[in-house]
């Protein structure tokens, strides 16, 4: 522990403002700037059960801001081309608001069930910090994992 925080004392730990980086590390996926917030969003392989979501986020502001990751709305649209709603997979209802501390980074990857293949997927990344106006981000398919499963 000690190390790392001597290293951050001459790397800067904290996040900087629209780098979309931390500690020398990219975020992956479409970009988009929500308030005090950085997200990058990227359609992961598909589970069996529906698609997948990696979210990385970032605080740009100095004072704490709320993440919602149960209330982004996602929107599957299936090879008929009919939209669909998807929710999280969240069996243990985990998923509510969490405050964010200023210049701090989090991740989470989130599996949607859905009962078709969803050749596209949209996010509304707004939601994710409640704030009025859709700001959608689309992703085209991604391959099935095969073997893979949610306990």
């Amino acid at each position: 522990m000690r190390s790392a925080l001597l290293s951050c004392a001459f790397v800067g730990c904290a996040y900087q403002p629209g780098s979309f980086t931390h500690v020398q590390r990219g975020f992956s996926g479409q970009r988009a700037t929500v308030g005090c917030l950085d997200i990058a969003i990227e359609r992961r392989a598909d589970l069996a059960i529906g698609p997948v979501l990696g979210f990385q986020f970032a605080n740009r502001c100095d004072q704490p801001a709320m993440i919602d990751l149960a209330a982004v709305v996602v929107v599957g649209r299936n090879a008929q081309g009919i939209d669909v709603a998807l929710t999280p997979y969240d069996p243990r209802a985990e998923l509510h608001p969490v405050a964010l501390d200023g210049r701090n980074t989090g991740a989470e990857s989130l599996a949607y069930p859905a009962d078709h293949a969803m050749p596209q997927v949209c996010v509304d990344v707004a939601a994710l910090a409640h704030l009025g106006t859709p700001q959608w981000l689309c992703f085209g398919a991604a391959r099935r994992a095969v073997a893979a499963r949610l306990p």
